[in-house]
């Protein structure tokens, strides 16, 4: 058994009812990822999911944006919520909107050249 990252794509409106309602929160991730699961015989293009995996890279991911001092924990995510409940590996977390447009204005400014400097396959 092993940890993989797996992460939604929603809107505001959508994590707001997900902070307030755990349980709606969990039954939205499983029709995004079983609709998607159906989908992908269509071979939608990737930036239409809603749902991506990092399987199990999440931790080399972590540790290259580390390196980068990216400013926001794109990993793991930032504020948990659901705290009662255990989705896998903890409670789920979030990035809010703006911490979203933060990272991407970090990834944006940093080099494929630059996350894997002095990094040895």
């Amino acid at each position: 058994m092993s940890m993989i990252g797996e992460y939604l794509r929603v809107t505001a409106a959508e994590l707001d009812r997900a902070i307030q309602d755990p349980d709606w929160a969990w039954d939205l991730v499983e029709e995004v990822h079983d609709t998607e699961e159906e989908e992908e015989e269509t071979e939608s293009a990737p930036v239409d999911r809603r749902h991506f995996s990092t399987y199990k890279t999440w931790d080399l991911l972590r540790f290259l944006l580390a390196r980068a001092e990216c400013p926001v924990n794109v990993v793991h995510g930032e504020e948990p919520f659901a705290e009662d409940e255990d989705w896998g590996y903890g409670p789920p977390r979030y990035l809010r909107p703006e911490r979203v447009r933060l990272a991407a204005e970090a990834l944006r400014a940093t080099s494929y050249d630059q996350l894997i400097s002095g990094v040895d396959p």
